[in-house]
């Protein structure tokens, strides 16, 4: 039988961690099968205590390891309890939760086994995105296809679904100082686009950006790792 973590890291978003949680809350009693691990990445403000309130299961970390840990640390619980599949939710509310339906149908009908979101599949996914953003995304989109030789339509979206078992040998491999950062994502995608024998899809998802702080992404020292995740990837030696 498939089950799935939903893993939701979360640094300093108490301005929109309500709502999500709400979002959230609504999501589990809906989908079948569904759980959901918060993990507290060295929030400062009042996203703990609005955490706990939720009644879901989460982890609080001492300080910011960075997203890439966060996800790690996520899919080794995945393991250990023995999920199936993993989903990666962004903490700033920016994501629709009721969409993991739309992953599940992907996995469950069609038999695919990681399935990634896009707003580039859809107009109406991106209308409130910044306009800086959007350029830079479908540059970095049409250079990751280019050096894949497969269609990408969105190189950064977070919002994704995988089996654990695709993962599961190299958790080890992964979890190190390099990966904590954003790297870690885009990196593990790469070398899944680089299997012959893995069923991958891009399928459409929405992104509701607030005007304000509406990405922890920052301009150049976070676009790094995420470029050289995927450059990475496609050079280097590791399977």
């Amino acid at each position: 039988m498939m089950n799935f973590l939903c893993i939701v890291p979360i640094f300093n978003e108490e301005l929109k961690l309500k709502k999500l949680m709400k979002k959230i809350l609504q999501a589990k009693k809906t989908i079948n099968n569904l759980d959901f691990l918060i993990i507290n990445n060295g929030s400062t403000d009042n996203s703990e205590a609005i955490i706990k309130k939720s009644n879901l299961n989460y982890i609080s970390l001492k300080k910011n390891y960075g997203v890439g840990y966060a996800l790690i640390l996520g899919l080794k619980k995945a393991i250990n309890f023995k999920y199936t599949h993993v989903v990666h939710l962004a903490g700033n509310g920016k994501m629709n939760p009721l969409e993991i339906k739309s992953f599940i149908k992907k996995i469950k009908n069609e038999k695919y086994q990681f399935v990634s979101g896009s707003r580039f599949l859809r107009k109406k996914d991106r209308k409130n995105n910044p306009i800086q953003r959007i350029i830079m995304i479908w540059m970095l989109s049409k250079f990751i296809s280019l050096i894949y030789s497969k269609r990408i339509t969105d190189a950064t979206c977070g919002f994704r679904m995988f089996e654990v078992k695709l993962f599961k040998k190299n958790i080890k491999y992964f979890d190190q100082n390099s990966f904590y950062t954003y790297k870690y994502e885009y990196y593990s995608i790469g070398k899944i686009l680089l299997k012959k024998n893995v069923k991958f899809i891009e399928i459409p998802v929405s992104m509701n950006y607030t005007k304000k702080n509406y990405s922890k992404i920052r301009p150049i020292l976070d676009w790094i790792p995420i470029f050289n995740g995927w450059l990475e990837a496609r050079i280097d030696a590791f399977k």
